[in-house]
């Protein structure tokens, strides 16, 4: 019966998720989480629908108790560590993206989280590394190059800010041509 009821109100809960019924997904999937506590789809949908909600830090409590149960689970280690960083917990954020990419190395977005968040507190020469993963698993995004760009500028590395703003104009002209006036080079 409980297997039924669960399997029921996953569904509901999916069907709402996707139609945007926020509050009602989330009474759903608190019901879902009765019947099987450590359950990782309610757990991870739950504390999406929590940030959604603008309940970041009831959503971050989600996450991290959830990660209790499923250490291993890279997207919520990234999840935990994007929500961190959008609450200004920076010296928390760390170690989730960190632990995100040691279960996933090849999570992209957890490498640019990374990056974003070592540039910011002025540790460039780890976040050109974090920026070369970033664009090795994604050649083709725009985001990692142009970052890696201005980084290599603040380092005072115009070869290799012009290296990458060569690479960046191959498939974004406009973006590396507005970098490049952007950074002082050409």
């Amino acid at each position: 019966m409980i297997a039924a009821a669960y399997w029921m109100q996953r569904g509901l809960a999916m069907a709402l998720v996707s139609a945007d019924w926020s509050r009602l997904a989330l009474a759903v999937l608190n019901r879902l989480l009765v019947l099987r506590p450590s359950d990782l789809y309610a757990g991870v949908r739950r504390a999406k629908v929590l940030a959604d909600l603008g309940q970041k830090n009831a959503a971050i409590k989600c996450l991290q108790q959830l990660l209790i149960d499923h250490p291993a689970h890279a997207p919520s280690w990234y999840q935990l560590a994007y929500l961190l960083e959008s609450t200004a917990r920076h010296a928390e954020s760390e170690p989730a993206f960190r632990s995100a990419l040691s279960i996933d190395p090849e999570m992209d977005e957890a490498w640019y989280g990374l990056a974003m968040l070592l540039v910011r507190e002025a540790r460039l020469d780890e976040a050109v590394t974090a920026l070369e993963h970033t664009t090795r698993l994604q050649p083709l995004s725009p985001h990692g190059w142009y970052q890696l760009a201005k980084t290599h500028a603040k380092l005072a590395q115009p070869e290799q800010a012009l290296e990458v703003i060569r690479r960046l104009r191959s498939f974004e002209p406009q973006v590396a041509t507005r970098l490049a006036s952007e950074i002082g080079l050409k």
